[in-house]
């Protein structure tokens, strides 16, 4: 990787992560038929070049011209069904004269269906009446649910267009028998738009949305239509080698047919993934460790950081594994306060990195808690185990520490996102006007300090420990973590547009800021140098 810049080293890097997850996915659930490889290839094809950058707003021009809407889903990906839930908010401004028809739902269970939207079944009923986690073969309820809840609060109909299962139709087929009950919900009301919320695969032009207009045509009907791609791995990496990647957010594919671009391709994998061996009832320890230890060798290789066979003595636990507080127990490492806090830990859904055992808990196994451990572990092995100190020393050597997690994880998955100051400032406006700063006091406090930090860092002042001292340990870790992901992520791309070197942020990794004063300077150094970094809009 010599002469390479920071940015294309990632993308190689990614590129790696990529390759490796695409074949574990063939190799564990597609299978080896050459009627699913043309239609994936037909897919794949439609989304291989783009004909512009776009935007949110011509995106949604379209979509209000349109009768028809096809909008893809990544089944196993929550930002999927949370970027069509985007696309429905900005729509209700103008107009709630649409309908949502769901492969999540079979055309059969409608009137179950139609009495969940009214109130009437439970979600716990519903999805009992409907087979939901026999019948639908991604079991992702929580997902979908907000879509549901979003269309029962603005009172728009819901239709479930899925054939059977049982019935083992070709996707070809499922295309047909889905389009036939789309054209009928057309046919009842020509004027109320349809959203087809479905599989990526679904939507090239020779796939569901050919068969809805051969229906049609049967009905002396014509719709017009529009088609919402998401995350076209093709495309990601064209905008990536033009540095675009994260400046992008819709792409136009053709007249009405767009691309959004929320997540890297090596996230909806890995979501897909994990779905996999969630599916399997255990999340098996070797594959953890091994996925783990992948992310270490990621991060250390990209900033140069040679590391030694003690990594592999790194023990992975997952939220699955009930041995965990008991190894915890038995290694006698630990004071009963310790232990009471690391459970607090685990109730928080928390992931971390406990360096007395090199054991690491993954309260989530997702891209970004495994990543920022990994990050975690490689500080531990450069720089030793951390140790008792003063309070102020102890306040920013925890914002140096988090800030350089945050920081590993954003060079596995750049795409992360953090609060920024901006969004402390309105949240502390929406708990105060809300009337909520009680009943969210830890996110009010965090709100409060993270802004008043933020202002003595401006003048060149420090918290001092007097202050600190008053903050419970969750205020403590609270704030910190805050100051940290902001500082983190600024790192990254200062790193990446050459406010910092690597060698800098090698050499952070390896002091232990042991000397008097040294966690202090080295936060007042790192906002130094990151002054004037920009950071690319939020998409």
């Amino acid at each position: 990787m010599k002469n390479l810049s920071p940015r294309q080293e990632l993308l190689l890097l990614q590129k790696k992560i990529y390759k490796k997850n695409q074949e574990a996915i063939r190799d564990s659930v597609i299978p080896e038929d050459v009627t699913f490889r043309k239609y994936e290839r037909d897919y794949l094809n439609a989304v291989r070049h783009y004909k512009k950058i776009s935007s949110v707003e011509e995106m949604m021009e379209a979509v209000l011209k349109a009768d028809i809407v096809y909008v893809g889903d990544y089944h196993t990906l929550n930002q999927s069904q949370r970027s069509f839930l985007r696309v429905l908010r900005a729509l209700v401004k103008k107009t709630t004269h649409f309908a949502l028809s769901l492969e999540v739902v079979q055309g059969r269970f409608q009137k179950n269906l139609d009495q969940y939207m009214s109130g009437r079944l439970s979600d716990q009923n519903f999805l009992k009446k409907t087979g939901f986690k026999e019948h639908w073969f991604f079991d992702l309820w929580e997902n979908f649910r907000p879509l549901f809840d979003f269309a029962r609060y603005y009172h728009i109909p819901v239709y479930g267009i899925e054939p059977p299962a049982e019935d083992q139709l070709s996707l070809t087929r499922r295309d047909a028998e889905s389009a036939r009950l789309v054209a009928e919900l057309f046919e009842k009301d020509p004027s109320r738009k349809i959203f087809v919320f479905v599989g990526d695969l679904h939507l090239a032009r020779n796939h569901l949305p050919w068969e809805v207009q051969r229906e049609l045509k049967k009905k002396g009907l014509n719709a017009k239509s529009a088609t919402l791609f998401q995350n076209s791995d093709s495309i990601y990496w064209k905008l990536a080698e033009k540095e675009m990647e994260d400046q992008v957010g819709v792409v136009k594919i053709s007249e009405n047919e767009f691309c959004r671009m929320h997540t890297p391709p090596i996230i909806a994998q890995q979501s897909f993934l994990n779905w996999l061996e969630h599916e399997e009832g255990i999340l098996d320890y070797a594959d953890a460790k091994e996925t783990f230890l992948g992310y270490v060798d990621q991060i250390a290789a990209f900033l140069g950081i040679e590391l030694g066979s003690e990594k592999e003595e790194v023990e992975v636990f997952t939220c699955g594994d009930l041995s965990f507080l008991k190894r915890l127990r038995e290694s006698k490492k630990f004071s009963d306060f310790e232990l009471k806090e690391i459970k607090k830990q685990i109730l928080r859904s928390e992931s971390y990195y406990i360096p007395k055992l090199k054991f690491v808990y993954l309260a989530n196994v997702s891209v970004n808690h495994a990543a920022e451990e990994a990050a975690h572990l490689i500080r531990h092995l450069c720089a030793g185990e951390e140790f008792p100190r003063p309070m102020q020393e102890a306040f920013y050597a925890n914002i140096i520490h988090e800030a350089l997690a945050f920081f590993g994880s954003k060079i596995i998955n750049h795409r992360r996102k953090c609060a920024r100051p901006q969004d402390f400032k309105k949240n502390l406006a929406y708990l105060e006007k809300t009337k909520t700063v009680r009943l969210r006091g830890l996110e009010y406090l965090t709100d409060v300090l993270f802004l008043e930090h933020e202002e003595r860092t401006a003048r060149g002042e420090a918290f001092h420990s007097n202050k600190i001292a008053h903050f419970s340990t969750d205020l403590f870790l609270s704030v910190t973590h805050a100051i940290a992901y902001d500082l983190g992520e600024r790192l990254f791309y200062g790193l990446l547009d050459g406010h910092v070197a690597k060698d800098y942020v090698r050499e952070l990794h390896y002091d232990s800021m042991a000397e008097e004063g040294e966690p202090v300077w080295w936060y007042f150094d790192l906002v130094r140098r990151l002054k004037g970094v920009k950071l690319p809009k939020r998409i």
